[in-house]
Order: C-alpha cells, then structure tokens, then sequence
C-alpha cells in the first residue's frame, strides 16, 4: 500500500472534517519531531487532541506508525513518507516560527512578569480561561511596538486574564517610557481578575481605567471610539470571534489603520472560514497572522496554542453586533446547545450524544453499548457548523 492509500483510509476511518489533508499534517509533525508527544502534534497540526489519538491509532493499524509511545513512525512509514515529502528541516529554531524572538535584555521583564503570574487568581474554565505563558506576553507586547501600536498609543483590552495588562505597563516601565502610555483601558467581567492586573501596574507609572463590564453589553460609552489599538483572546468560539471583534472594532477611533490584536485557537476548517469571514465583514485587513504564536498554561483540547492575527481598520470597519448579545458564548455553552456524532469503532455506525441525541453523555453510550453491535469504543466526530440566526 502506498501512502496516499493510507492516507485516504484512515481519513475516512477518522471521519476527518478536514479529509486527507489533516491527516498529511499530522503525519508531517510526527515525521518533524518524532519521538514526540500526541499533544504536541495536536499544536502542530492544529488538530484537537482527541482526533490526533484517532489518527495515530489507524496509523498504527496499518503499521506505519509504531506501537510504542511518545509517537513515532515505523520504519516502513518513514519510508513510505520520504518517497512522497522529503524531509528538509527548514523552520526557524530561534524563534520557534512565531517571528518574534524575546531579547536576553528582557531577562529582568520575564522575571516581573512570573512573579505577577504566580499570585494570579487561578483560571476559570467555564469562562474559557487559560492562561497564556510569560514568554507568550512578551512575544505579544514586542509585536505591538514592533507595529507602532505600544507608545503613543490608546490601547483597549477586551478580557484580560492574561495580564496583557501588567505586561505592557511593565515593558513601557523597562524601556523609561511608562508616560508613553497614552492610554490603557482593561475591560473584564472579572473582578478578580482587576483587582490583581491593577495591583501590579500599580508603581510602574502607567495610569490603567479598570473597568468591570460584561462584553454581552455594548461598550460603556466613555470607551466607544477612543482607541488606536484594541487586544482581545476571547472564547474559542465562532460566536467569541464574532462579539469581542465587534467590541473591538466599536472601540478603536473611526481613522483607518488602528490595529486590533486578536488571538484564536485552530478550528475546524467551516468554523476556521466562518471566524476569518467575520474579520473582513466587519472591515478588518489581515495584516499579519502568526500561527501557534499564542502558547497556554495546561494545554487542554488545543494542545494549548492559538494564532495571532495583526489585523488593520479601514474606512467600512464596523461592528456586526452592536447592542446586547444574548447567544451561547462560551465553549461549555456552545457544547450544550448541540448533540456531537460518535462513530462505532466496529461497525462504523454514528450515533448522536448530547442533546437531542440518544445518550446524554458519552459514558452512557459507552455503558450501554453500540445497540447495532454492542462495541463500546466510539471515536468523536467532527460538529456540523450551525446555522447562524440574528
């Protein structure tokens, strides 16, 4: 069998939304870092964790993935890879293929930065918080002053358990130019989350309006079109990309160029399109887009990264949602709004868990059993995209 039979067997084994190309991915991440971790080839395929699983698990069913653990191939897959894609190692080593190298001379930030990090309020989940790691602040704040979009700059920042935050005050403090600040507004409906980001820029010169206010709420008016610059990470969902750009683009001032900072995670290919067509309904440019640029503390079904998009205004920005947002949002809310398919790993029947499904939870189908031919081995399968409704 050659590799591009493999390749199609185990995506239809799979029932891979993103057909044989995902499984071309992963293979190529295996092939580039072998012996690596399952998780690790989730971030560089930007495959969910659980699909990769199944997709190692197929490939070693055909033998070209080999049996023993962190993944790797066989030999025979090797072999059958290198006839189709020569191997020749050309990322960047420095940087890790974000673009942005942290200088040594910000030796000293990162350490302000961990300790601000380590007396953090703990992320909460049901608000689709993880925490992004120091060395991912950095990267962020260079980024920005890489752009012209940090000193002399009105920046808003739209959820901010990252700290993104303590962060710029602390490089424009390091730098002797926390009064190039112009302004730096924090907006979270956590006030945990305020309380510690105003604690730590308290002291490096840098004035910061905390503000608490739910983003299903149109922005306080004193915000509304005062900004050059507009940061967001909201929830990984089409619904997040879709509120927090509207907030974000109702907050930078009507000039064209103002820069929105927006990271979001891989997803699925529709999912992928629907968050990318947002961005230009709304009159945004992409200017710049790092993938994997953004990496997360307890890495969770995304192998813990997301992309960074530099996106630019231009004379049509505007925002889709304007007044009040009353949908599912987050992650867990979007997950119980819609029953997911599961595919027998016997007999290849699907069945539906969740609601309107036949089982509540997964673990009920796997007690009860395929009721076509009792196996108890179910692989998830990819969510149709839902309709969207104003």
């Amino acid at each position: 069998m050659d590799m591009d039979s493999v390749i199609a067997d185990v995506a239809s084994a799979v029932g891979l939304a993103e057909g044989r190309s995902g499984v071309s991915d992963v293979l190529r991440a295996i092939a580039r870092s072998e012996p690596v971790a399952v998780r690790d080839v989730s971030r560089m395929a930007e495959l969910p964790v659980p699909i990769v699983a199944a997709v190692c698990n197929e490939l070693r069913q055909r033998g070209v993935v080999d049996r023993a653990r962190p993944v790797r191939l066989t030999q025979a897959g090797r072999d059958l890879l290198a006839a189709q894609h020569p191997h020749l190692g050309g990322s960047c080593q420095a940087c890790g293929g974000s673009g942005i190298a942290v200088p040594g001379a910000l030796a000293g930030l990162a350490s302000r930065l961990e300790s601000a990090a380590a007396g953090a309020p703990a992320a909460k989940p049901e608000l689709d918080q993880t925490h992004c790691t120091v060395t991912t602040k950095i990267r962020r704040v260079l980024a920005m002053h890489e752009a012209g979009a940090l000193l002399g700059a009105r920046i808003l920042l739209l959820g901010d358990d990252d700290l993104m935050s303590v962060a710029i005050a602390a490089f424009a403090a390091a730098l002797g130019q926390a009064g190039g600040i112009e302004r730096l507004a924090v907006v979270d409906s956590d006030p945990d989350v305020l309380g510690w980001a105003g604690d730590q820029i308290a002291g490096t010169g840098v004035d910061a309006e905390l503000v608490e206010h739910d983003l299903r709420r149109p922005l306080p008016g004193g915000l509304a079109g005062g900004f050059d610059v507009a940061c967001t990470d909201p929830p990984y969902t089409v619904a997040g990309a879709e509120l927090f750009l509207s907030r974000a683009v109702t907050g930078l001032a009507p000039e064209p160029g103002r820069h929105v900072f927006f990271s979001f995670g891989a997803r699925r290919p529709d999912e992928t399109l629907r968050a990318q067509e947002l961005i230009g309904s709304m009159g945004l440019a992409v200017r710049a887009l790092w993938p994997g640029f953004n990496e997360y503390l307890g890495a969770g079904i995304l192998a813990g990264t997301s992309h960074l998009y530099h996106l630019r205004s231009t004379a049509r920005a505007g925002p889709l949602i304007g007044g009040d947002f009353s949908g599912p949002l987050y992650t867990a809310e979007a997950r119980a709004a819609a029953s997911r398919p599961y595919r027998c790993a016997r007999c290849r029947e699907v069945h539906r868990v969740g609601p309107g499904g036949g089982w509540p939870r997964i673990a009920a189908l796997q007690a009860a059993g395929c009721p076509w031919c009792g196996g108890t081995v179910f692989r998830p399968m990819p969510l149709q995209p839902q309709r969207r409704t104003k």
